[in-house]
């Protein structure tokens, strides 16, 4: 032992690391070996800044105003002045290093591919009114970078000012406490930094309008629902008071006929019982009737009582 650690002393290694690198891991140290960039993947000269999934643009896709900001927000990797509190986040007067410039710009595009126009915030709207806001490890995944990197990039924006962040929470029914996904908001001076805070008034108002459109056609769907709901409830009802559950429409309207033939049949058997017993009734009373009179007076008689 005392033969190896002299060994790897004379090459200048720690001898306790190079005792546990052969003895323990089996192994000799090996150095790592850089293939282009930095060790993390990042190469200066060229940056990745991009998406999991390209944005959709044009009719259907991210508003104008959207997807212009995603383009010049690129020119802070070459140029950090121009966001210059992005540029002092880490509390130093030096530089913001390029690797965290590319990480803090490919999560700036993943908020700005998820953010709301009407309300700024970063998340899904629903038809109801409601608004679903995303997870950090969620944003991660659109970047395809690791979810530490995306943590410190989104404390970076939020010291910066562009983004601010709100935590939330619940608490269970054992009194602890469930963490919830923040909501996320762009500033909406980022926007004025590029020159585009009428555009973004602009579009902002047009959003305002589709949001609204969206929300009367929802609740007219919703209203037409509940009415066509509340009438199958109302028939499976009446149907089930009959002693007759049936589950489709097609099958109700069979039984309903069925039920109709067979009132009708019902009926004209109890008008033929009748006309007898008054034929009888009409005979004894007047012998000398025939029976063509005696059948007139009798359906006469029927006519009256059934009008």
């Amino acid at each position: 032992m005392q033969e190896i650690n002299f060994l790897h002393q004379k090459k200048g290694m720690p001898a306790c690391y190079a005792a546990g690198a052969n003895v323990l891991a089996g192994r000799s140290y090996t150095h790592r070996t850089n293939t282009g960039g930095n060790f993390c993947g990042h190469m200066p000269e060229n940056p990745r800044i991009a998406l999991t999934e390209p944005v959709k643009q044009g009719k259907g896709g991210l508003p104008g105003v959207i997807t212009e900001a995603m383009k010049r927000c690129v020119d802070y990797y070459a140029s950090p002045c121009k966001i210059p509190s992005l540029n002092l986040a880490n509390g130093s007067n030096r530089q913001q290093r390029s690797e965290r410039r590319e990480a803090c710009l490919s999560t700036l595009w993943a908020i700005l591919k998820f953010t709301d126009l009407v309300t700024l915030k970063v998340g899904v709207p629903t038809p109801e009114g409601g608004f679903v806001n995303l997870t950090v490890r969620y944003l991660a995944r659109q970047t395809g970078l690791p979810l530490r990197r995306i943590e410190r990039a989104l404390g970076d924006l939020r010291r910066a000012g562009v983004v601010g962040i709100h935590k939330r929470c619940e608490q269970r029914s054992d009194g602890s406490y469930k963490g919830l996904a923040a909501i996320k908001s762009v500033n909406k001076l980022f926007f004025a930094i590029f020159g585009l805070q009428m555009r973004l008034k602009f579009e902002r108002k047009r959003a305002v309008k589709r949001l609204k459109q969206k929300q009367r056609q929802h609740a007219k769907a919703s209203t037409t629902k509940t009415a066509a709901a509340r009438r199958n409830l109302t028939a499976r009802a009446a149907l089930d008071k009959t002693g007759s559950a049936i589950p489709k429409q097609g099958m109700y309207k069979r039984n309903q006929r069925r039920q109709d033939d067979e009132h009708s049949r019902a009926f004209d058997e109890e008008q033929r019982r009748q006309l007898q017993e008054l034929l009888y009734q009409f005979k004894l009373a007047n012998p000398s009737w025939t029976a063509e009179q005696c059948r007139e007076a009798a359906e006469k008689a029927i006519e009256a009582r059934w009008r």
